[in-house]
């Protein structure tokens, strides 16, 4: 009896010793890291497994799982704010709850870049809210970028650098990019650059996410055989005013932009396209369809032949 109750105190203190590690890795990670501050941002919608990556990955937390259930318990999931964070001196993941649910500085300016902004309207977003002084110098900075600017929702403050801005929105879109990317590009016989510039065509080209895979497989037919991709948007691209309908002047520019005078891709992106839009290019079907029109609602239809799509014209448009 007396060698069975010393197993049970011996099970008893390994259990002790394991549940008061467990817990200061969960509570007071810092112990362990050594790490007190650090700079992380909370994106707009971020779930809180997602938050507990961002932090685990800065090493501010060990374990997410932890985190998230310790979230859970206090009961503050949908408190915690979006933002970007700068944080010091702390001491246990309480601290950095405590901290997202109070939120950033009021500084901080919360902008939304939506998907197929080109740099000249990021460019005037960030000056309406007092983001950058200067429409044109952003422009000049940022054009070479073009396609590589991911939209999403930032978090600047007044009068940020325009090289930071840049960096941050450039920084994003490697985030976001599967990491397989390049390979399945490859397997569309394009590069990087090239299924960029096509996924910012598709962006401008199709309304809804559920066509924009399609969408691309016309264009990458059309590139096979040398045929003019006939991109109303990226003859949108170079003009001065935005146009529904071009004119045939419109459609005699020359320009590398004109899509319907050559063939091929165009020099550079014509938008930044938003994450539907990239895979689009690389999850394109096989597909026998040269042709589409955008009906009135938005929708797209897809067509074999020229007979068919000017059919199409007459119908929707009385072409």
């Amino acid at each position: 009896m007396e060698e069975k109750t010393k197993k049970l105190i011996r099970a008893l203190i390994i259990f002790l010793i394991i549940f008061a590690l467990a817990f200061l890795v969960e509570v007071y990670p810092m112990l362990f890291t050594n790490i007190h501050s650090g700079n992380f941002v909370v994106w707009h919608n971020s779930t809180v497994m997602e938050i507990a990556g961002t932090l685990k990955g800065k090493k501010l937390i060990i374990d997410p799982y932890g985190f998230y259930y310790i979230v859970k318990f206090k009961n503050v999931d949908s408190k915690l704010k979006s933002g970007s964070y700068s944080v010091n001196g702390i001491n246990s993941v309480f601290d950095i709850i405590d901290t997202l649910e109070k939120g950033v500085p009021s500084e901080q300016i919360t902008v939304t870049i939506p998907e197929g902004f080109t740099v000249k309207e990021i460019a005037k977003r960030l000056y309406e809210n007092g983001i950058i002084a200067s429409e044109k110098s952003f422009i000049k900075n940022a054009s070479p970028m073009e396609g590589y600017l991911f939209p999403d929702t930032y978090f600047f403050t007044r009068g940020e650098s325009q090289s930071k801005i840049i960096e941050t929105m450039r920084k994003r879109f490697i985030e976001v990019l599967p990491k397989d990317f390049n390979e399945k590009v490859k397997e569309k016989g394009l590069t990087e650059k090239q299924a960029v510039v096509l996924a910012s065509i598709v962006e401008k080209e199709a309304k809804f996410d559920s066509d924009k895979p399609i969408v691309a497989s016309v264009f990458l037919n059309r590139l096979k055989v040398n045929m003019p991709l006939q991109s109303d948007a990226t003859i949108n691209y170079i003009l001065p005013q935005k146009k529904s309908w071009l004119s045939t002047s419109d459609l005699s520019i020359d320009s590398p932009y004109n899509t319907y005078r050559y063939a091929g891709l165009p020099p550079g992106a014509i938008s930044n396209p938003g994450l539907k839009s990239l895979l689009a290019v690389i999850k394109a079907p096989k597909t026998d369809y040269y042709y589409f029109l955008s009906k009135p609602n938005g929708e797209t239809v897809f067509e074999k032949t020229l007979e068919e799509h000017n059919k199409d014209i007459a119908k929707y448009y009385g072409g």
